[in-house]
């Protein structure tokens, strides 16, 4: 049974009520609520879109619409692509160009780019997440506004020459107890929101994965603030932590997905689930491990749905994803165990969605029908934009067009959309 939305009280003041935009969705308890009705997610992660549509790319913007053509033709409802990336342009692994590229300046372009993509997926009626920063290096983010709030170099993560993901998480959690890197990521906040506050379609991602590390109580008090500064210039979109939910390690990362979701200015919790990148299986030794792997992604599944109950509050499994046979990277390999883990992933989302707060689902992530110039290896300029940001193998989890886990996905879109509740 679904329980009360006053299940756990949020942290801070209430909010005063916003006027609904005519098409948008709103949250009522544990339900995202479209015209009245209950609305369930079958999503998919397309971070590259914005990009694509920069001002002055016409392959790129081609490329949006024939992605997004392929995305609604799999019964997809629901996008989270990238609305924030910061420069400068020469530093390694980033999306480029970007558009932010010095501290506090915008690129015409790039904003024009973001501009354009909203545009579009309002005209479709596709509800899209847009992350307005990023814990991890490969948009820029918090380490590059530390970097320029004087904070020091960045101290990269693999695949950088002597890259250490210690060193580097604990670098990056430092942003929430420095003002001037605060201050800048608030300002491209002022900037873009007001911007675009008016379309039905949008819902706005503090980040991607943010981390508390050591500074969990300033973190929490940085989701408050942020939230509820977006709400000051659009009252009337909702708005989401980004949040990975527990992880694997989650006293190390400084989360905790009840916690982190009280704020009153955050509408819904999400959750991400990485069974390779969590050490839950190995691509040396994916079938002798797969069965252990998903057990662990079902009891992590469910912890979440229960979770989300103590808060009363809707939550989206936001970004999963598993490897392809044999760890390949080529888009020609078999993905026979992926379908096989997104098959059991999708029918337990789906049984979960009549009688708990559970909201959807969005594996990571879509690339259409481009492809990696140079399978395992990493992006450079000029390449094609995948489903693999530019920091990870090319391949690694994209999915393609031709990819048997597109027609899985597009057989669950309306059992998923389609869900009946009786409460």
């Amino acid at each position: 049974m679904l329980l009360p939305s006053c299940a756990h009280t949020s942290a801070g003041p209430a909010l005063p009520a916003a006027p609904a935009l005519p098409g948008s969705l709103t949250v009522k308890g544990t339900r995202f609520i479209k015209d009245g009705k209950p609305f369930f997610v079958s999503g998919f992660n397309y971070w590259a879109g914005p990009t694509l549509a920069r001002d002055g790319n016409q392959a790129g913007w081609d490329q949006v619409r024939r992605d997004l053509d392929g995305l609604q033709k799999a019964g997809i409802n629901m996008i989270r692509t990238c609305v924030a990336t910061e420069g400068p342009d020469t530093e390694p692994f980033r999306i480029v160009p970007t558009i932010q590229p010095a501290m506090g300046q915008y690129d015409p372009a790039g904003v024009g780019g973001v501009m354009r993509f909203a545009e579009e997926v309002a005209k479709r009626g596709l509800y899209t997440i847009m992350m307005l920063n990023n814990f991890w290096q490969w948009s820029g983010g918090f380490a590059q506004y530390l970097s320029w709030a004087g904070a020091g170099p960045i101290p990269y993560p693999p695949p950088a020459p002597n890259g250490n993901w210690d060193r580097f998480q604990h670098f990056v959690g430092g942003f929430y107890t420095n003002d001037k890197a605060v201050a800048a990521s608030n300002a491209y906040i002022s900037f873009l929101v007001p911007k675009l506050a008016q379309n039905p379609v949008l819902i706005w991602e503090l980040a991607n994965e943010p981390r508390g590390m050591k500074n969990v109580g300033v973190y929490r008090k940085w989701i408050d603030s942020t939230a509820r500064l977006i709400k000051s210039l659009s009252p009337s979109q909702l708005v989401t932590t980004g949040s990975e939910g527990q992880t694997q390690t989650p006293v190390y990362a400084g989360l905790n997905v009840v916690d982190d979701h009280q704020s009153a200015a955050i509408d819904f919790i999400c959750f991400h689930m990485w069974a390779a990148n969590w050490n839950w299986i190995h691509k040396e030794n994916l079938a002798g491990g797969y069965p252990k792997a998903l057990e662990r992604a079902k009891k992590y599944i469910n912890e979440h749905a229960a979770a989300a109950a103590k808060v009363g509050k809707p939550i989206l499994l936001e970004e999963f994803g598993f490897p392809r046979d044999g760890g390949s990277f080529d888009p020609a390999s078999p993905v026979t165990l992926r379908d096989q883990y997104f098959q059991e992933v999708y029918a337990l989302v789906h049984s979960l969605l009549p009688t708990t707060p559970m909201a959807g689902i969005m594996p990571w992530a879509w690339a259409g029908d481009a492809r990696p110039l140079h399978p395992g290896q990493y992006w450079k300029p000029g390449e094609p934009f995948i489903g693999d940001p530019p920091h990870e193998e090319q391949g690694w989890y994209s999915v393609f067009d031709k990819d048997t886990t597109l027609k899985l996905i597009t057989d669950w879109s309306p059992r998923i959309v389609g869900t009946a509740v009786t409460s």
